[in-house]
C-alpha cells in the first residue's frame, strides 16, 4: 500500500500542479472581478431601472452570466486551495518520516 502511495505521489507532481492551479485561480478571480465590474456598469439606471423592477424589460446578458463566472472562479479557487493543502500535508508528512528515522 505504501509503495502504491509513493508511486501515485511521484506521478502527480503535486508541487508543480499546486503552483499551476494557484495561477489559474488568480486568473479566474481577475476575470470574475472584471466581469463583475462590467455587469455593474451594465446594470439598469434611472427610468430603465424602474421598468426593469416592473419586469417589463429583460435582464442584460452580462448580468445573467456574472454570477456564473463568479461561481466558476470560486470553484477553481477552492480546488487550488485544497491542492495547496494537500501539497503542504505531503511535505509535512515526508519531513516527519525523515525525522523519525
Amino acid at each position: 500500500m505504501n509503495d502504491l502511495y509513493t508511486r501515485w505521489a511521484r506521478a502527480l507532481h503535486h508541487k508543480r500542479l499546486s503552483e499551476s492551479t494557484a495561477a489559474i485561480a488568480g486568473l479566474a478571480g481577475a476575470v470574475s472581478v472584471f466581469v463583475g465590474y462590467l455587469a455593474a456598469r451594465a446594470a439598469p439606471k434611472g427610468l430603465h431601472k424602474f421598468i426593469f423592477v416592473l419586469h417589463l424589460a429583460k435582464k442584460p446578458t452580462l448580468l445573467k452570466i456574472a454570477p456564473i463566472v463568479a461561481g466558476i472562479a470560486v470553484a477553481i479557487t477552492t480546488a487550488a486551495g485544497l491542492l495547496h493543502f494537500y501539497t503542504w500535508w505531503v511535505e509535512r508528512k515526508s519531513v516527519s518520516y525523515v525525522d523519525n528515522e
